[in-house]
């Protein structure tokens, strides 16, 4: 999935929780299971790794080292 697209599910998933319907039993599975795959795409947003600054540096035109 591209970052847009995990955006685009967090989003999604994130209007379903919050429209999930009341009372909410704590042996719901489905609930459960909507907030666990956003934890693991927030989770997996926010540890996209960018280039290290040797990287960046290759890039613009510095010497690889």
């Amino acid at each position: 999935m591209t970052r847009s697209e995990v955006q685009q599910r967090i989003a999604a998933l994130s209007e379903e929780i919050r429209r999930y319907p009341t009372p909410i039993a704590r042996c719901d599975e489905q609930l459960a299971a909507l907030i666990e795959e956003r934890s693991q795409l927030l989770a997996e947003l926010a540890g996209a790794p960018g280039c290290a600054p040797e990287g960046v540096w290759a890039n613009d035109g510095g010497r690889a080292p």
